[in-house]
């Protein structure tokens, strides 16, 4: 333990970024029990349902702790401080000596799978599934060990409550009946048959999870049978005896890291069949068990292979290394604790370098998504009436610190980016930037009217350069998409639009607005919008779109929460504007008003 803090103390030092703060986003919408549980058991993320590793780990500390990292990091490190113990602790069963269980767990905490988990808060969850599985499984390995009724009772139960809470975890705690089966079989036969009712409950919590959010059929996280499971497989195999994605750092020869990743994986097959001519197959085989049936929901993901992915799979083969190098330092020749100690030299050799430049790296990031947050607390205090643009985000901080919203922790509901962002930093991706350029016409309006403040943030403080930016020139075309939530864009609305109601605006019965025109053919008017139920009891309603004067083809709206796409006619391409009329068939009047409202827009773009 003492090892795993030294060696990831940047870890243990970094604040939050990126996926962190759309975790933390949760926390400023849960008033009641209804939206806990939403907030808790809701598919978020590629249709994951976590609600302890994330859910309950961002909501409660953020109540508690705010954006203070420290304890979380407490909790992470306290976490990765029990999967230690038990790697020892079942290490020890699996090699037959308490040096075995020490060595695999140093092994683990040198691996550059852990890099990830233990310094990027969201990423907790293979932290916590580990703790889960490996308390299982420990818990098992006791039952067999136990000298009466009571104590058995006592580890079936403390075996069945984490085999359940780790579901809280991760989706991969559904392979455990597998590993407890194996290892019963293997170790423990008279366990066997009460592994058999955990596979029902894996199966159960599998069809339930596939009917909520059903696998992905295309993109990264989609599924891919095939060959290119073993291709896959391989490619893990060397991210795990050698760093991940096939980094050395320092920069060596082109030839050590190949040779490296050969030679321990030489040394352990050599181990591994010198124990089964000797009749002691049984832990060998559950390390490779466990190294393939924790990375066997993961390989189909052809297209999505995360750094991270081998951090519990690596367990296994730290249990076989960890037993190999104990067994070569009890032998009484020196030759076996030399050959020992230099595969353990090119391991610490591959993976420490790679280890505190992956430290660094996201320690790094870290500080400049507070820099960013703390800066921007500042300015909202300065300038509390006003919308925040920031000049100089490149693409690090924009995913680090901008993507995921954390202003919205800090009351704030509207930050941009300068326009022309997303262009720099030679064509790389910038996913969906566009949803934050503030363009430049509404920009400078915002400027004349007192209601921008514009901050460079290319250096370690943000700085105020509101006045350079007003005195410079802007485009001042129309922009191509209008937020109805912000009041910057105000000016673009017919008088007959009511007051902004957070982030929307109701129309009334006819609405109309002002915004560019396309420059080519095939785009489309893109509306998104909602109206309420009490709308639609006589029927859909239809939503008609003028625009120059010419009608669009009508919307039917047969849903409280809409989207449309329409056409646009080639007439309108290349004009100076358009002038936009939404007509609505029938209003309604809620209490309180003193008008009729239409529906209620959020967005409306050119696509």
């Amino acid at each position: 333990m003492a090892l795993c803090l030294c060696v990831h103390w940047l870890d243990f030092r970094a604040w939050f970024r990126a996926d962190d703060f759309a975790w933390f986003g949760l926390a400023p919408g849960v008033h009641s029990f209804h939206e806990l549980a939403r907030a808790l058991f809701s598919p978020r993320a590629q249709g994951t349902i976590r609600p302890l590793s994330e859910r309950a780990f961002f909501l409660a500390g953020y109540y508690l702790f705010g954006l203070h990292s420290l304890p979380y990091r407490m909790v992470i490190f306290g976490t990765q401080f029990a999967d230690l113990a038990l790697i020892l602790a079942i290490g020890r069963r699996i090699g037959g000596s308490r040096a075995a269980g020490f060595w695999a767990a140093v092994f683990f905490t040198l691996n550059t799978s852990t890099a990830q988990p233990l310094g990027w808060a969201c990423v907790y969850n293979e932290v916590l599934c580990a703790f889960f599985l490996l308390l299982a499984l420990y818990a098992l390995a006791r039952q067999s060990e136990a000298a009466d009724r009571r104590t058995l009772r006592r580890f079936r139960m403390l075996e069945w409550g984490a085999f359940l809470a780790g579901f809280g975890a991760l989706e991969l705690n559904a392979v455990y009946p597998a590993l407890a089966a194996g290892y019963a079989l293997l170790c423990a036969r008279k366990g066997l048959r009460r592994t058999l009712p955990m596979f029902a409950v894996s199966a159960v919590y599998a069809a339930v999870h596939m009917a909520v959010a059903p696998v992905p059929r295309t993109g990264p996280y989609a599924m891919h049978w095939g060959i290119s499971i073993l291709r896959t497989l391989g490619t893990y195999w060397t991210w795990t005896v050698g760093p991940v994605y096939g980094r050395l750092v320092p920069r060596l020869a082109d030839w050590m890291l190949p040779a490296g990743i050969a030679a321990l994986s030489l040394a352990l097959a050599w181990f591994a069949a010198r124990k089964v001519r000797a009749a002691q197959a049984a832990g060998v085989v559950f390390c490779a068990l466990w190294y393939l049936v924790t990375f066997a929901p993961l390989l189909p993901l052809r297209d999505h292979m995360a750094e991270y992915y081998p951090y519990i799979p690596a367990i296994g083969i730290c249990w076989l290394g960890g037993w190999a190098f104990a067994e070569a330092w009890a032998a009484p020749r020196w030759t076996p604790r030399v050959l020992a100690t230099a595969a353990a030299a090119v391991y610490a050799i591959l993976m420490v370098p790679q280890l505190e430049a992956s430290q660094r790296w996201n320690y790094a990031l870290t500080e400049r998504a507070r820099s960013l947050v703390e800066g921007l607390a500042g300015a909202h205090q300065r300038h509390p009436g006003q919308t925040i643009l920031l000049y100089g985000v490149d693409r690090d901080l924009f995913w680090n610190a901008v993507r995921d919203r954390p202003f919205r922790l800090l009351g704030m509901a509207n930050v941009y980016l300068a326009e022309g962002t997303e262009r720099s930093g030679g064509g790389q991706d910038w996913g969906d930037a566009r949803d934050f350029i503030l363009p430049g016409g509404v920009a400078a309006e915002a400027a004349r009217r007192g209601q921008l403040a514009v901050y460079d943030v290319r250096g370690p403080r943000l700085r105020n350069i509101t006045s350079q930016f007003a005195a410079l020139p802007h485009d001042a075309r129309l922009p191509e998409r209008i937020e109805m939530g912000d009041r910057l864009t105000g000016y673009l609305l017919g008088p007959e639009w009511p007051k902004l109601e957070g982030d929307h605006r109701w129309m009334p019965r006819r609405a109309s607005l002002r915004m560019a025109a396309p420059s080519s053919a095939g785009r489309s008017l893109y509306l998104r919008g909602n109206c309420t139920e009490e709308q639609l009891r006589e029927g859909p309603l239809t939503l008609t779109v003028t625009v120059n004067g010419m009608p669009l083809p009508a919307v039917p709206i047969a849903a409280t929460s809409f989207e449309a796409a329409v056409p646009l006619p080639a007439a309108v391409i290349g004009q100076a504007e358009m002038r936009v009329l939404l007509e609505v068939n029938r209003t309604f009047w809620p209490p309180g008003e003193n008008r009729g409202l239409g529906l209620a827009f959020g967005t409306i773009a050119l696509r």
